[in-house]
């Protein structure tokens, strides 16, 4: 079940998080989070996410240039082991995160 937030979409700017999975005992039965924008980084160049990912499941990254569901593509490299965190350079477009089962428990953050 996908986690769409009711107002308009976050984006991501220096110093600023994304909470995507606020608890995942909570918030129940999510396989694909809510999206956010990246902010592009200075002079066109790519940014560096922090993705921390607390939950008991492993979190495989997705972009799109714009967002629109269908355009969605995992990104290489993304995977974010359950309890872990990664460092993950990108430009800006739109992220969003998936789930191959539902967590239970903890959180998922993005921040710069």
């Amino acid at each position: 079940m996908p986690s769409y937030p009711i107002t308009q979409p976050a984006a991501l700017y220096p110093g600023s998080q994304v909470t995507l999975v606020n608890n995942a005992a909570v918030d129940s039965g999510i396989t694909t989070s809510a999206q956010f924008a990246l902010a592009p980084g200075m002079n066109g160049a790519g940014v560096t996410a922090m993705i921390t990912n607390t939950t008991n499941q492993s979190a495989q990254g997705q972009f799109a240039p714009t967002d629109i569901a269908a355009n969605y593509q995992n990104l290489s490299g993304c995977i974010v082991p359950a309890g872990t965190t990664l460092h993950y350079n990108v430009s800006g477009g739109w992220m969003r995160f998936t789930f191959s089962a539902a967590p239970t428990t903890g959180s998922l953050i993005v921040s710069r």
